[in-house]
């Protein structure tokens, strides 16, 4: 219903600007020396209207061409975001499923790419622990300035 309403009020728009174009006898003289030219009212002012709208237009284009690094780079930011919190989310999902050593290395894979290093590092360490490889395990907790007496409830007891 809307967008009939829509289409009658631009309709009711183009028929009003032609009856006012139509009946409209100004005219415009437009002298440079040596030259002297004549429009009608309404023709000076269409050609207005589409000289406005189009420096519009080129300076948008302008605007969004200067700012199109920052959008790109922004652009690929995210996209490494969440392909760092897809490998969270598989790191956190192989952990639960007891895949321990695939958990870890996604663990060390989302610690690369600086998504919760914490977190990660945690979930690095106790997978660690439950492979048995002790050495590893201090080197995860060791990167958030841990140890293992920091997590009594953790099971990673020495």
């Amino acid at each position: 219903m809307r967008t009939l309403l829509r289409i009658m009020a631009i309709l009711a728009l183009a028929v009003a600007i032609t009856i006012a174009v139509k009946y409209n006898a100004g005219y415009v003289v437009v002298v440079y020396p040596p030259y002297k030219a004549e429009l009608s009212l309404s023709l000076m002012i269409v050609t207005l209207l589409v000289v406005f709208f189009l420096a519009y237009g080129l300076l948008r284009l302008g605007a969004h061409t200067l700012n199109l690094f920052d959008e790109v780079r922004a652009f690929k930011q995210e996209r490494l975001r969440e392909k760092a919190r897809a490998a969270m989310r598989d790191e956190v999902a192989a952990f639960a499923a007891g895949h321990y050593a695939k958990a870890e290395k996604l663990a060390v894979s989302a610690m690369e790419q600086d998504e919760d290093t914490e977190t990660n590092a945690l979930v690095a360490a106790r997978c660690a622990h439950e492979l048995k490889a002790f050495d590893r395990r201090n080197a995860y907790l060791a990167q958030i300035g841990k140890t293992c007496s920091d997590y009594p409830d953790a099971g990673m007891a020495e």
